[in-house]
């Protein structure tokens, strides 16, 4: 029994992971959309309020997989004394 708790939580992990990974993905499209967008109409309030919104999620989408997976940016890496960066799978590497 024990060893289908592990496997479901592993399940669960990579399902989690995926989702993760997926926002982050989207935020990423939609705040690189924002920017083309700023960059022909620099002036307009609502684009401004809505690339900082989309800013901020962004980050903390990028932030809680760090803290759960790993760093996918080099900014994100916050140990000091091991250099996770290329400790832990990229995201590319994911498990299936």
């Amino acid at each position: 029994m024990n060893m289908n708790n592990d496997t479901r939580n592993n399940q669960n992990k990579k399902l989690d992971k995926r989702r993760i990974m997926v926002n982050i993905y989207q935020l990423g499209f939609a705040l690189n959309e924002a920017v083309l967008f700023l960059d022909t109409h620099p002036s307009d309030p609502e684009a401004i309020e809505y690339y900082n919104q989309i800013k901020e999620k962004y980050n903390e989408a990028v932030n809680i997989y760090a803290d759960y997976f790993g760093p996918l940016l080099a900014s994100n890496v916050t140990s000091e004394n091991y250099w996770m960066w290329v400790a832990t799978p990229m995201p590319w590497e994911m498990e299936d």
